[in-house]
């Protein structure tokens, strides 16, 4: 994978009016990167998704393309933008181009820090708050899909969600019927990651009775499951 420079970054997020300077990187994903930039003396957190290339040859075609990455970059920040007018706390949406798109910094000189690197006083709310950011998810028809103390962060008394890559948005009802399907396992595997987190911390948290209480926020008929569901059939998944 050909590595992207600070300064590639700097000149198209400038370029392109998303940032007046990308000072240092945050973090690395999987696809995307992470920069803090700032704009008119505001700091904003600037993702960005990579357009590399890679030495295997498929069909002719090289690594990802720009459209891909910039589809999936305005997937994102479409979900984003959805959560955080449906009230969940995440980070205020600013503006996209192509591959990136900046958001508010949740920190002032370092990153808020995540549940990951938190020992909490109070374990119990951080639990009712951690829950409810699902439930709130939820009545903005989006299932976050990769839930876990790594990508929940904890600023000025207060837990935010990041990055939703693998969000799944049922709003449209076009095709609601199975995005649920596909967002219910999901779903359940979220509230997992939090009751492992929390009873880590001390405090129990029944993902499966929860999962049953959501679940007809997802859809009102989801109870009707088939029998080779692994929800009807009462697995869970890890």
């Amino acid at each position: 994978m050909r590595e992207v420079s600070l300064e590639t970054v700097r000149a198209d997020a400038v370029e392109n009016g998303l940032v007046d300077n990308v000072v240092a990187l945050l973090g690395t994903g999987k696809e995307a990167d992470v920069y803090i930039g700032m704009w008119k003396g505001t700091p904003l957190a600037l993702k960005v998704y990579r357009i590399h290339r890679t030495s295997y040859r498929k069909h002719g075609a090289i690594g990802y393309a720009p459209d891909r990455m910039g589809a999936i970059a305005a997937r994102e920040f479409t979900i984003l933008q959805k959560a955080y007018r449906g009230g969940v706390p995440v980070p205020t949406p600013a503006r996209r181009v192509d591959n990136m798109f900046t958001m508010r910094f949740l920190g002032t000189e370092e990153m808020a820090p995540s549940l990951r690197r938190l020992d909490p006083e109070k374990p119990e709310e951080l639990a009712r708050e951690a829950v409810g950011i699902v439930e709130k998810l939820l009545d903005a028809f989006i299932v976050h899909g990769d839930l876990s103390e790594y990508n929940t962060l904890s600023w000025n008394d207060r837990l935010y969600v990041i990055d939703f890559p693998q969000a799944v948005d049922f709003s449209s009802k076009v095709d609601r019927h199975q995005k649920t399907r596909e967002a219910a396992p999901l779903l359940l595997r979220d509230l997992q990651n939090v009751e492992t987190y929390f009873k880590r911390n001390g405090v129990s948290v029944n993902a499966r009775e929860v999962f049953t209480r959501l679940l007809p926020k997802l859809q009102p008929d989801m109870g009707a499951l088939d029998s080779e569901s692994p929800i009807a059939d009462g697995k869970e998944l890890r």
